[in-house]
């Protein structure tokens, strides 16, 4: 699938910065502070379920609130793993800011 570019070509490391800084401010941490309200959501929701697997009179309703705390422990462990590549990936836009902003003066 062919798209139309989203920026126009660079021409200077200033615009090169500005860039940079956008994609990490409108992109990079945007995500990661996706990322750390969604564990928080997904580990109130194990608690919950935990609770609930404790408290509910039915044997189905125990186990599906069983289920459902598997999957969210399930979903943490992929979340956290998905923080720490987007943690990286916003580690390593610093240093390219860096490094254009050094440039660009």
């Amino acid at each position: 699938m062919k798209r139309g570019r989203i920026i126009a070509d660079i021409e200077n490391m200033e615009q090169a910065r500005r860039v940079e800084e956008t994609v990490k401010s409108g992109y990079s941490e945007v995500i990661i502070e996706s990322l750390v309200q969604w564990l928080a959501v997904e580990e109130d929701l194990v608690s919950s379920y935990e609770k609930l697997a404790k408290e509910l009179p039915d044997e189905a309703g125990r186990e599906a609130a069983s289920e459902l705390r598997k999957l969210s422990k399930k979903e943490i462990a992929a979340l956290t793993g998905f923080l720490a590549e987007f943690e990286e990936i916003d580690r390593e836009r610093k240093k390219r800011i860096q490094t254009v902003a050094s440039l660009a003066k």
